[in-house]
């Protein structure tokens, strides 16, 4: 029987139906149990070898069997724990199965869980209700499910699934179950245990992020009234995410009996001691407040010393304490910010979240960010008289102070991303309408524009089409804000000339990374522009030099051509013989060719002196991509690889640009366009940009296709070694079908010493 349960795929095991369970030995019917269950994932048992099953389904002791599963993967010490004791309802929840114990809460238990088909990681939160217990417990989970489900935001934690499971027992209890987004990272309890009491610009950031999301909880009149260290997740990226609305009420249902006390007590407000069902969003500015408290000290902003009865006594009158006192180095500023968030009377305190974020902006830090140590507030305004700071490097690069313009009626907004921008070095404006707006874009080349949707007068619409219309620098970037409109509002704005959007609100991660994104396009734009220069100063020294020697003429082009190639092999670093060898290879390939019957009429000696001037210009788009993508030492990402391949089309046409304006060079440039465009084609037709098959792709690119994979072979790179000649000449003959030109191959072949001496005279 072992033998063939232990040979079983997941399918075939559901359609062992032949086997009654008194024929199974009991270790046998304990794995069973587990695979039909899920509880060991059927494509987990398929991945362990054929004697590892065998020695599984030979134990004859439970806790053996059990240890052996948790040594090959298949169970966690958790799992394992709970099967050992009898205790498997719950393990397997709808579509999840629990893999380990998280932590608990006063009405909940939270768990570690995976999706049992997309094998993605989530937690549960699972209450426990049994018989008799109190039915407003339930009631309060089901609030809690519908509350989270609204809310989307990313200083949430989500939550995508929701059920019940019901114990085979009738008498046993019930599972509600919620299902929420797995956050790695540490509570901000745990973070300051570990980490001690955080520098300023952290702990702001931190706070100022849970503001943003209690911005988001009071669009839909929800009061959290549980904020502390303790429901603050904070990733490895330093991004704080709110979680466990158990206590959460809309302000417009009084769910909460009058007189009932609900939450922590060490961050509750005085109001919500008295009665919870009386708090409002006041409440979680001051539990926010004492959690800031606990970021900059690390110390409780009232140590509980009494019985429950005196400190709540306590809490009811005794004011907030000063952050000073404990942290003599800190503002005063930002102690009175503290002070009034923690306010006895929540007349006292900030009314809105929104407000509670602009206090916290002249503290923020970019080091709570990236590393960064600059302040936010160090770099001053720009004014239209500022003139522009930009200077080109001597390695092809350019030096600049970005120009921002913020749009948005929302003083708060403009605000925050004037601090987040300023302090990454870069000028802000702001304007509050769309007609301001374009009156500045009129006079200052901004290089990015933060652009409202829904402003009084003229519409983020309206300004972006205007600007695309008189743009205030060649290459600049819109980004839309909106906090109303649809994806498909959104997308339409995409097809009007935007950029990119943001939805309102956002967090500082999410504006501080699309704006650096769009500037890194900005900058490959602007290398563009430089390349068509350069390019264009070339072939002007070509017509200068009309009247010289042919011979003198040809020697001046291709040290010209080989100079402006360099400047990809500088950024990509390659080896410094790498395009004099491709054009060594490719001379000797052309010229083998001609010898043949196939390409004698296609060859000729002017062929064959382009194609050694045009084939460095190759990689020549490779200029205009971001370094993150160009210089990256491991394997690409899908979205990364897909900007790497546009350098075919990007060169290309850079190359196109140049060539409407030198028609004297047309010939020339047509080739070093073929190349630059077609040199990832595939014989076979599945290679790009445009997926030519056959003789369709130009015989020019087809032998720098050759000489560039062979060279690229041979050479070592950060994430692969050199390979030898014999090596890379196998590997492209036999296990490249469809790559090359058959043709050429065979010609390749018959002059492969060449090629390998070749490689040995002009080395890395």
């Amino acid at each position: 029987m072992s033998s063939t349960l232990s040979s079983l795929t997941g399918p075939d095991l559901f359609r062992l139906t032949s086997y009654s369970p008194d024929q199974r030995s009991p270790i046998e019917g304990l794995i069973y149990d587990l695979l039909a269950t899920s509880l060991i994932h059927p494509e987990d048992w398929e991945r362990i070898a054929l004697g590892d099953r065998e020695r599984l389904l030979r134990c004859s002791e439970k806790e053996k069997t059990l240890a052996l599963l948790v040594q090959m993967g298949l169970l966690t010490h958790y799992q394992s724990a709970r099967i050992g004791a009898g205790s498997t309802f719950g393990l397997v929840l709808g579509n999840y199965r629990v893999i380990d114990r998280i932590g608990a809460g006063g009405m909940a238990v939270v768990f570690k869980a995976e999706h049992l088909e997309m094998r993605h990681v989530v937690a549960i939160k699972v209450l426990h209700v049994t018989r008799g217990q109190d039915p407003r417990l339930e009631t309060r989970f089901s609030a809690e499910m519908r509350a989270v489900a609204r809310l989307r935001h990313p200083n949430i934690v989500a939550a995508v699934d929701a059920g019940r499971a019901f114990s085979p027992d009738p008498e046993g209890p019930v599972l509600w179950y919620l299902v929420m987004e797995f956050v790695p990272g540490q509570d901000l309890e745990e973070y300051v245990l570990s980490h001690g009491p955080l520098p300023i610009g952290k702990a702001c950031n931190i706070a100022h992020q849970i503001a943003c999301a209690l911005g988001e909880t009071a669009k839909f009149n929800l009061v959290h009234r549980d904020i502390k260290p303790s429901n603050v997740i904070i990733t490895a990226e330093e991004q704080a995410k709110l979680l466990d609305f158990g206590l959460s009420r809309r302000t417009d249902n009084r769910m909460t009996q009058p007189g009932t006390v609900l939450g922590t007590l060490d961050f509750m407000a005085p109001e919500q001691a008295r009665d919870a069902s009386m708090a409002d969003v006041r409440a979680d500015v001051y539990g926010l407040g004492g959690t800031l408290f606990w970021c900059l000290t690390g110390q409780l902003p009232f140590p509980g010393e009494g019985n429950m009865t005196e400190v709540l006594m306590r809490r009811l009158t005794q004011p907030a304490p000063s952050v000073r006192a404990v942290l003599p180095s800190l503002p005063a500023e930002l102690d009175a910010v503290v002070g009034r968030m923690m306010a006895l009377s929540p007349d006292d305190r900030y009314s809105s979240p929104q407000s509670v974020m602009r206090a916290l902006l002249p503290f923020l830090k970019p080091g709570s960010l990236n590393g960064l140590s600059r302040s936010f507030l160090t770099v001053p305004a720009l004014s239209p008289s500022n003139g522009p700071r930009s200077t080109w490097g001597g390695t092809g690069t350019r030096e600049t102070t970005k120009r921002i313009l913020v749009v948005d009626d929302e003083p708060g907004i403009r605000d925050l991303c004037r601090a987040v921008l300023q302090g990454e070095g870069m000028l802000c404006d702001e304007a509050p309408t769309g007609s301001q707006a374009l009156a500045a874009a009129a006079a200052v080349p901004y290089d990015l524009v933060l652009l409202d949707v829904n402003m009084p007068g003229l519409s983020g619409l309206e300004v972006l089409v205007r600007l695309r219309e008189a743009p205030p620098s060649p290459h600049v970037k819109i980004i839309m804000f909106s906090g109303q409109a649809s994806p498909d509002e959104m997308a339409g704005m995409l097809m009007a000339g935007a950029d990119d959007y943001l939805t309102k609100p956002c967090s500082i991660v999410q504006l501080h990374g699309r704006v650096q994104s769009a500037l890194r396009l900005q900058e490959a734009q602007d290398r563009t522009d430089l390349l068509n220069n350069r390019l264009l100063a070339v072939n002007a020294e070509l017509e200068r030099n009309l009247s010289s020697r042919d011979g003198d003429l040809a020697e001046v082009r291709n040290a010209l051509v080989l100079a402006l190639a360099k400047l990809v092999e500088q950024r990509e670093n390659e080896g410094p013989g790498h395009l004099v060898r491709l054009q060594r290879y490719c001379q000797a390939l052309a010229e083998a060719a001609a010898r043949t019957a196939t390409f004698a009429d296609q060859i000729d000696a002017r062929f064959i002196d382009m194609l050694v001037c045009c084939a460095p210009l190759h990689d020549i788009g490779k200029v205009e991509l971001p370094d993150h993508i160009l210089l990256k030492p491991g394997k690409l990402a899908p979205e990364e690889r897909i900007l790497m391949q546009a350098h075919t089309t990007l060169g290309a046409d850079t190359l196109k640009d140049v060539a409407r304006q030198q028609g004297a060079a047309l010939a020339f440039l047509q080739m070093a366009i073929d190349i630059a465009r077609h040199h990832h084609e595939r014989f076979d037709g599945a290679g790009y940009p445009d997926r030519l098959a056959g003789e369709a792709i130009p015989l020019a690119a087809r032998i720098v296709t050759i000489a560039d994979v062979y060279d690229a072979l041979r050479s070592r790179r950060s994430y692969k070694p050199a390979l030898s000649h014999v090596a890379a000449l196998q590997l492209m003959t036999e296990a490249s079908a469809g790559q090359f030109d058959p043709a050429l191959m065979q010609v390749f072949r018959g002059c492969a010493g060449e090629i390998e001496r070749i490689y040995q005279e002009v080395g890395g």
